[in-house]
């Protein structure tokens, strides 16, 4: 199929609803009203300081988010593909004077370069080929200023609905939606690179990717997941070709990933169960505890933690699952899907750090710490960030691989004591 005539299918998609201009038909859900302005405060809930900026909504449709960002930005260029949907943008958006209008394709938008602090997307990347994603994303790395952020949401793997009722597609007409795996967005936006033109190299850091919470309340759906990433600086010279970043983004990372859901979709039982079931015994835990697990996986990929077996025994609040390997938070998200336990949640980091980071900055506190690896990687502003997140008398309860032949006392006492003075009850 030709760019061209993608690009009309996809036109012929959303014509057939352009003389609706409502919530229904920005989320294609006939009970959209119930859970929007939900919605809508889980992604505005997510995105940085906003105050002052510059600001471009791509897809805004009839202006779910325009309407937000305009409250605080300096200047909010709305965009959208659809007449009537920008129309009605116009009108809801009539009395703000900080606003300007396009009606164009995503993928012929044109911007300035530098020109703008946040390129917001929502159920964007998905009405777009996969070479129209990266161009799109190489096209937001020049258009943003350094430390700019671009904001992505996207239904990966299955409809926003989940394949339960409520959906407005129609079963008897081609959907042209790509509902890429979650994994592929984040190995693509980790590994995409931009030249300015004074030879500077420019990379995204991706601060996070975790399911939207409206949709896991509402759809029991894990897997509309949406990401944080910021234009930055890149150490290296290391650039892909757009044609290499395809046959990645298109084959390669599919083909990858499908190899870890052969081994972990039907997953059930998990060796260290008994073991921190154990260690979980001897704890007084206090009812409805807030779990925070950190699962690298880097010896082995069945050196985890069962998030839903913890949630289970414990009758967990929540238990907030940080993974650290793209691959093996998407088969998480199946699992979450497959067996809808609403307490368990999954977030992507790519380290424990930024994982800290984000639960810092929302003012979080946890009540539990159990980790696999924790000693990897680690260093004392990880422990002091750790220690923010945590209830003073939160038990640590860590499982570490051990290699005798390079097991260093001195660094393991040093550890022990920089965990004694920062977590007064202790760890096992």
């Amino acid at each position: 199929m030709t760019e061209a005539i993608r690009r009309s299918s996809f036109k012929n998609f959303w014509s057939k609803f352009s003389h609706r201009c409502d919530n229904t038909v920005m989320m294609l859900n006939k009970s959209a009203d119930e859970f929007e302005a939900d919605d809508r405060a889980d992604i505005i809930s997510s995105l940085p300081d906003l105050h002052g900026k510059d600001i471009v909504d791509i897809g805004a449709g009839i202006g779910r988010f325009t309407t937000i960002f305009a409250h605080d930005a300096r200047h909010v260029l709305s965009c959208d593909f659809i007449e009537s949907f920008m129309a009605k943008n116009k009108e809801r958006n009539a009395h703000f004077s900080n606003i300007s209008y396009q009606v164009g394709d995503a993928v012929h938008l044109q911007l300035d370069p530098n020109s703008v602090d946040l390129v917001f997307t929502n159920w964007l990347m998905m009405y777009l080929s996969d070479d129209e994603v990266i161009r799109f994303l190489l096209n937001a790395l020049r258009w943003l200023r350094p430390n700019g952020y671009l904001h992505l949401r996207e239904s990966c793997s299955q409809p926003s609905t989940a394949r339960v009722g409520g959906t407005m597609h129609n079963s008897t007409e081609i959907n042209p939606t790509s509902y890429r795996l979650s994994s592929e967005y984040i190995k693509l936006l980790r590994n995409i690179r931009y030249r300015e033109s004074d030879g500077t190299l420019f990379r995204f850091e991706v601060h996070w990717a975790c399911s939207v919470p409206t949709y896991i309340v509402v759809q029991n759906n894990w897997r509309q997941v949406h990401w944080l990433t910021q234009k930055v600086r890149c150490d290296d010279d290391a650039i892909m070709s757009i044609e290499h970043l395809l046959g990645h983004f298109s084959t390669l990372w599919k083909v990858e990933q499908q190899k870890w859901d052969r081994y972990l979709d039907n997953e059930s039982y998990c060796w260290t169960d008994e073991v921190f079931g154990y260690a979980l015994m001897k704890e007084t835990i206090e009812s409805m505890p807030a779990v925070l697990a950190y699962n690298p996986r880097k010896l082995a990929y069945h050196l985890h933690i069962n998030a839903h077996r913890i949630s289970e025994m414990l009758h967990c609040n929540v238990v907030w699952n940080v993974e650290i390997n793209e691959f093996f938070y998407r088969t998480s998200l199946t699992k979450a899907n497959r067996l809808k336990d609403q307490r368990v949640r999954f977030g992507w980091n790519a380290t424990l750090e930024s994982s800290l980071n984000y639960w810092k900055e929302r003012g979080a506190l946890f009540d539990i710490f159990i980790a696999t690896e924790f000693f990897t990687d680690l260093d004392e502003s990880t422990i002091d960030k750790l220690s923010v997140v945590l209830k003073a008398d939160a038990p640590l309860i860590l499982l570490e691989p051990f290699d005798e032949s390079a097991y260093d006392e001195k660094y393991i006492d040093e550890v022990v004591i920089t965990l004694s003075t920062n977590f007064y009850r202790g760890y096992h």
